[in-house]
């Protein structure tokens, strides 16, 4: 039985992105819109060699996934972080969470 929807954002910022300014972009992102969308769980927002970002959020379903990107597309505390994005290099996919393992103490 699948569990969470996660979803996954792989990209670089335009060239010239002030990363203190992404990051607080990020933050108004969580704070004014993703932490009231309906069936938002967590996020986790990573950055790897080479100035690759990865956006990775937990979803109750992908219904509520898909829902929450349409009502993205609007908000103006999201279209400030996308606006940092280069669309050219991003990906980005929906996975079903299968199993979900916990460190035990």
């Amino acid at each position: 039985m699948a569990g969470k929807t996660v979803e996954v954002a792989q990209f670089h910022l335009i060239e010239g992105t002030d990363e203190d300014a992404f990051l607080e972009a990020s933050d108004a992102m969580q704070s004014e819109f993703l932490k009231n969308a309906e069936g938002f769980l967590d996020r986790e927002l990573i950055k790897g060699e080479f100035d690759q970002w990865m956006d990775i959020i937990h979803w109750n379903s992908l219904t509520e996934a898909e829902e929450a990107a349409r009502e993205a597309l609007d908000h103006p505390a999201c279209l400030g972080f996308f606006e940092m994005i280069d669309e050219i290099s991003m990906t980005m996919m929906y996975l079903q969470q299968m199993r979900e393992y916990q460190q035990v103490h």
